[in-house]
């Protein structure tokens, strides 16, 4: 079964059996966005971005150091 990332728009594979009744966070290999998803015998019922997922602006900043 294959889905699409709700970012890139590009295709998750998920042919394990584990994901056959899965409801949990799926992430992207593609662009790294983590998705919440839920899929009963093998169908797609929901893929949302996860609420885990942390918004760009919480990138790591670089300080500058002083010049001695």
């Amino acid at each position: 079964m294959e889905i699409k990332c709700v970012n890139c728009g590009r295709p998750v594979n998920l042919d394990h059996a584990v994901f056959e009744n899965f409801v949990g966070t799926v992430k992207c290999f593609s662009c790294s966005t983590i998705m919440d998803v839920n899929i009963k015998e093998k169908v797609l019922h929901e893929a949302s971005l996860s609420t885990l997922e942390k918004p760009s602006s919480a990138k790591r900043q670089k300080y500058a150091r002083p010049i001695l």
